[in-house]
């Protein structure tokens, strides 16, 4: 047998005995009810019982012939011996041979009328026999038990608890199967066979599980791949300005100094793809190492103005790309002050910016607008180039993607600048929206909270 196999079976009698467990605690529990409670009260009626048919046998007492007869019967039927006995102590009729022995008569003196008093034995009673009020005897009863202790209740007991015994293997089975299955599918999946899947279709709290597995190994494929697809977009970006970067030192090397200031301007243009790339990747890495409890990223707050922080941007935008329209439209009536990461958000503000500059042409003007609505801080970017495709608008902030518009060298990016912007957003208790048609343009739209006094 294979260790699966084996794991399986063991698995399946632990679930097994567990179930079987159960049954016989609850078998035994039935048990002790019966005993405890159940076999007194029954015993107490069977007591009175006795008391009873002994008064009215007592009336055939002066018929001692017809009275062995009854005694007879009652032995047959009910199991019930019986000797009756006069206030002297002789025996005037019994259903059983030999006798039962009479009680001393200082004893028999203190029997009440109608009360089965329990004597030596179990389950045997002696009950006075009165007359006017006047003892005239008594009466000694004993119900006999079959030696057996296994009687009819606890045979059908025992009947039921095999019952569920057997039936119980199939619920059972049904437990254990599926659970060894996630359990061998997990093992393969970390084991590097990232293809297999539990593929188990129940509707319970285990089809449940399984289902999650499946998600999260799906989760973990797709991130998977895009890591692959973000080391070779990576090296993509890091080939061509490289390679500038080694011609141009070969031209330098050779003493062509015409020929390297021509590169110049090329060169630096590399060198900030590279910077910023290099920085889209540390803040990335950043806002995955330091996580609060709750999932989001630690900030480092600090007081800041919302109306310094759009013109910031602006002006670094036209730094960068002065080339480039930017209409600034800063609509405040006074200074708007909150706490917040300022690094963080100058980051998720400069990659909206430079994805509207990257998107449209260079004779359409981008956009910066700030603004208060109710209470929140709203900083809209906006362009007028070729706009986001309907079907790409659910994955723009799933990390490492690129639209089909963007997979050229003009563009660039490796698919990180709006997945690190919601992240920034979001962690400052905001969020990121984004409204595009194709060729329309795109609306990048960000929204933070603002303490009603902060905004004042």
């Amino acid at each position: 047998m294979s260790r699966t196999g084996r794991a399986l079976r063991r698995f399946l009698v632990r679930v097994y005995l567990h179930g079987l467990l159960l049954i016989f605690l609850a078998g035994a529990s039935v048990f002790l009810v019966l005993e405890s409670m159940v076999r007194p009260a029954m015993d107490q009626r069977v007591d009175g019982t006795t008391a009873w048919v002994v008064d009215h046998m007592a009336l055939s007492t002066g018929d001692p012939a017809r009275l062995e007869r009854e005694l007879a019967a009652l032995k047959g039927r009910a199991n019930i011996q019986l000797s009756f006995y006069d206030a002297r102590g002789a025996l005037l009729a019994t259903g059983v041979h030999p006798p039962l022995p009479p009680l001393p008569a200082e004893q028999a003196a203190r029997l009440e009328p109608g009360v089965a008093t329990p004597i030596g034995p179990p389950h045997t009673h002696a009950v006075g026999l009165f007359t006017d009020g006047r003892r005239v005897g008594h009466a000694i009863a004993h119900r006999a038990i079959p030696a057996s202790p296994i009687t009819p209740a606890v045979v059908a007991l025992l009947a039921v608890l095999l019952v569920l015994a057997a039936a119980s293997i199939p619920l059972a089975r049904s437990v254990a199967r599926p659970i060894e299955r996630l359990r061998g599918v997990a093992q393969a999946f970390g084991a590097g066979q990232l293809e297999v899947r539990s593929a188990i279709a129940r509707q319970d709290e285990i089809g449940d599980l399984a289902r999650s597995f499946d998600e999260m190994a799906d989760r973990l494929v797709a991130l998977r791949r895009a890591e692959k697809e973000l080391l070779a977009n990576v090296s993509h970006e890091l080939r061509t300005p490289l390679s500038r970067i080694r011609v141009v030192l070969d031209l330098a090397s050779e003493g062509d100094p015409q020929r390297v200031r021509r590169y110049l301007g090329e060169l630096a243009e590399d060198l900030g793809e590279l910077e910023r790339l290099v920085n889209d990747v540390l803040t990335a890495a950043r806002l995955d190492l330091a996580v609060n409890p709750g999932g989001l990223p630690r900030l480092e707050r600090a007081p800041a103005d919302l109306g310094d922080l759009v013109e910031g941007a602006a002006t670094r935008f036209r730094a960068r790309s002065p080339e480039r329209q930017l209409a600034l439209a800063v609509d405040l009536d006074g200074p708007v002050s909150f706490t917040a990461d300022r690094s963080l958000l100058r980051r998720a503000i400069d990659n909206l910016l430079d994805n509207a500059q990257k998107y449209s042409d260079a004779d359409a003007p981008v956009t910066l607008r700030a603004r208060l609505d109710g209470g929140a801080a709203v900083i809209e970017v906006e362009d007028r180039g070729v706009g986001i495709p309907e079907e790409d608008l659910p994955h723009l902030f799933r990390p490492f993607f690129r639209g089909d518009q963007s997979r050229t060298r003009a563009t660039g990016g490796v698919g990180l600048g709006l997945m690190l912007a919601r992240r920034i957003v979001e962690a400052h208790g905001g969020r990121l929206e984004i409204e595009s048609r194709v060729g329309q343009g795109t609306t990048a739209r960000i929204a933070l909270p603002v303490e009603a006094g902060e905004a004042a």
